[in-house]
């Protein structure tokens, strides 16, 4: 899981500044979320050209 520390934390996960963004397993992650210290960062699939042009369609691709 990746997150984002929303503060200073010092712990099992090291030293991590504010605003910083890291990997811990999803358990750990969780826990960091329901006290406040830390928000879950979610990656956002790319676009294809199909989503911005609905509708079109290119014929050598099929």
């Amino acid at each position: 899981m990746k997150i984002r520390a929303l503060g200073v934390l010092t712990g099992a996960s090291g030293d991590r500044e504010k605003g910083e963004e890291f990997v811990v397993d999803k358990e750990y992650g969780a826990g960091l979320i329901s006290r406040g210290y830390a928000v879950e960062v979610v990656e956002v699939a790319a676009t294809t050209d199909k989503a911005d042009k609905p509708g079109k369609t290119d014929l050598a691709k099929e």
